[in-house]
């Protein structure tokens, strides 16, 4: 008896020791110690508190503000940015049905190139998981409340920084205008294959009145690239605009942590854009 109420003091002293250090970095991590947990515990959160508009794309995305950690700016926004994976595997995962659709989905075009080497696939699995859903309902045990995960995010929050509602970009807007793709090159088979693919789902999804959007986010790649030729072909293939952000940028508009994402002021710039 006095083993059994020292475990459960001891556990309920962990919990809130716990509780008291997610809320100290703000309710949630932004990033993990891994590019799985990260991607995990966005999966989570967005199914925790499902919004009018969904995020879908790689850590890219992942670095984008949401209802979470800009609530004042984008209260129907849910991140579901995977790091080290592609926007390719929650498309699947949202016609699975193992992901609701939003009403509105604003995929990201520059990474569905590495769906083809097969990125992302343990996360695409570990969605089944009895632990992933014990996860989407209950705080405590979701990936990002691991102590690494707090201590992680707490160290990359004090070195990048964080969001802000006061950071001065409030109105800032990066130029770029949405239009559908009229003509798109000739892909390899299997790139074509992989199109038409994405293409199904996203004419299933717009059967349910899902509006959906391409985007492509800064930095600027190379134009002739598999990064730009697929999100362009899937434009024109599934009729659907595509917003290319990285497009004529000014000089020093936007500002990056490692050449690659975004920092916290440009990447809400980018969203708000």
């Amino acid at each position: 008896m006095r083993y059994a109420l020292t475990i459960t003091l001891t556990l309920t002293a962990c919990f809130g020791i716990q509780t008291l250090a997610l809320h100290h970095v703000g309710g949630r991590t932004t990033k993990s110690e891994s590019n799985f947990f990260s991607s995990i515990a966005r999966i989570q959160n967005g199914l925790n508190s499902p919004s009018q508009i969904a995020l879908l794309g790689s850590s890219r995305t992942g670095r984008l503000p949401d209802k979470i950690s800009l609530k004042t700016q984008f209260p129907n926004v849910s991140n579901f940015g995977c790091d080290g994976a592609t926007a390719a595997i929650l498309l699947r995962a949202i016609d699975r049905g193992q992901i609701p659709p939003a009403e509105t989905i604003i995929i990201e075009g520059n990474t569905l190139v590495h769906d083809l080497d097969g990125k992302g696939q343990d996360v695409e699995k570990f969605l089944v998981s009895p632990w992933f859903k014990i996860g989407v309902v209950c705080r405590l045990l979701r990936a990002d409340a691991r102590p690494s995960a707090i201590a992680y995010s707490y160290l990359l929050n004090k070195k990048i920084g964080g969001f802000s509602d006061d950071d001065g970009t409030a109105a800032l807007l990066l130029p770029a205008q949405a239009k559908v793709v009229a003509a798109t090159p000739d892909l390899p088979t299997e790139v074509k294959r992989a199109v038409a693919k994405m293409a199904a789902i996203i004419n299933r999804l717009k059967y349910q009145n899902v509006r959906i959007m391409l985007v492509i986010l800064p930095p600027p790649t190379v134009s002739e690239s598999m990064n730009m030729s697929i999100p362009r072909a899937l434009s024109h293939a599934a009729n659907i605009p595509m917003l290319d952000l990285a497009k004529d940028l000014p000089p020093g508009s936007v500002r990056y942590t490692d050449g690659i994402h975004m920092a916290p002021a440009s990447a809400a710039a980018a969203l708000r854009s």
